[in-house]
């Protein structure tokens, strides 16, 4: 096989982990150049996002710099949006008009927020898939602090604005404020747990966050959204965390996929000759579920893919296979409680946000951004505690 570029598309948790691993192998790459292609200049720190909106963690501890980060890894960077995968001529088509050739393909996009083709919805809403989203949001939200807050969506995302919110108006000593999550399920954080949606609840109230579930957005409007259940909130900020997708370029190839779009990957985390996707684009079955989205995951998968490029470089035949370790989970709310499982065992409580921050330094990628989320987030006083 003729040499080519190896093509990474997406700088997130999962592409820059594959750029790194790459990087560190270049002498078994022979001339084959390393592209990283993301439509965003900086790398966002996902998890501490909703910390971002409430002004617990400042932006600049949840940025990156793309362009320096991968150029000190002598890696390629195209600051470029994705428009379309040919994966049989091995081409990627970008919205400038290039096209970029590659030998092999690693989807790494991650996900975006999803409208359900709901324009109006989209048009009237904000939404906290980057950094800059959640500064729109705190500055909506510090402005007009009477307004109703409707958060639309009860699941970790929707959870944790809520809580940060709360959090944010508590600090400007806003005593009198509405903030509501709305969840079309039974429940709030429905796939967890009773004792978790019960912490969950519970810690809620203690926050004056309202929940309304079995209930979805029938009518918005610039001047008020009215429930499915008949309730009107008029003078209203709209955010909207109900779900995820894939960019459009994932959804348009021809290859199996999930209802959010991710791509059905064999144990090799491949779903064509050459071709990975890894994190949030891929959908890898894992008994009788596919495993969830989450930073742990998409290291990992990142880290086989890798693996796997490289035996095919060197001509080997059998590919390592990816086995998932799930070291658990959180839901880190903004008045320093959380709940989830770590390993085996039950977590809740300060320990369990503490956990949190510990690991959002952990997979920082900077060492001004582990310090800066130290200090914003243990070393600050004067943080409202309920």
């Amino acid at each position: 096989m003729p040499e080519g570029d190896i093509v990474i598309i997406g700088g997130g948790f999962a592409g820059l982990e594959a750029a790194r691993l790459l990087s560190k192998k270049r002498p078994r790459l022979s001339n084959r150049r390393i592209i990283v292609v993301d439509a965003k200049k900086t790398f966002d720190l996902l998890p501490v996002l909703p910390d971002v909106a409430g002004g617990r963690i400042r932006k600049n501890s949840a940025v990156l710099d793309l362009t320096d980060h991968l150029e000190s890894l002598r890696v390629n960077f195209e600051q470029d949006e994705v428009i379309r995968v040919d994966t049989g001529t091995k081409e990627v088509f970008l919205k400038s008009g290039g096209v970029l050739s590659y030998e092999f393909l690693i989807i790494a996009c991650g996900s975006v927020t999803n409208f359900y083709g709901m324009d109006d919805v989209a048009r009237r809403s904000l939404k906290l898939d980057t950094a800059e989203d959640a500064i729109v949001l705190q500055n909506v939200v510090t402005t007009y602090p009477n307004k109703k807050i409707l958060v639309v969506g009860g699941g970790y995302t929707g959870i944790e604005i809520a809580t940060s919110l709360a959090f944010l108006l508590r600090r400007k000593r806003i005593k009198k404020y509405s903030i509501n999550v709305i969840e079309r399920a039974d429940d709030i954080l429905s796939s967890l747990p009773e004792w978790m949606r019960d912490y969950c609840r519970v810690n809620l109230s203690r926050l004056r966050v309202n929940t309304y579930t079995e209930c979805s957005i029938e009518e918005v409007s610039d001047k008020r959204v009215r429930l499915s259940n008949g309730m009107v909130f008029e003078d209203h900020i709209l955010v909207w965390a109900a779900g995820v997708v894939t960019p459009a370029f994932v959804r348009d190839l021809k290859f199996e996929k999930d209802k959010q779009g991710r791509l059905s990957v064999n144990e090799h985390m491949m779903f064509d000759d050459n071709c990975f996707a890894v994190g949030d684009a891929a959908a890898f079955k894992h008994g009788n579920s596919t495993l969830r989205m989450a930073v742990q995951f998409s290291i990992m998968e990142a880290r086989v893919a890798v693996g796997n490029i490289l035996k095919r470089v060197k001509g080997v035949k059998k590919l390592a296979k990816y086995r998932p370790l799930d070291l658990g989970f959180l839901v880190p709310m903004a008045n320093r409680k959380a709940c989830g499982k770590v390993l085996i065992f039950r977590v809740s409580g300060s320990f369990g946000w503490f956990l949190h921050y510990v690991m959002c330094i952990f997979r920082s990628l900077s060492l001004e951004n582990k310090l800066g989320i130290f200090s914003d987030a243990f070393m600050t006083i004067g943080r409202p505690r309920t």
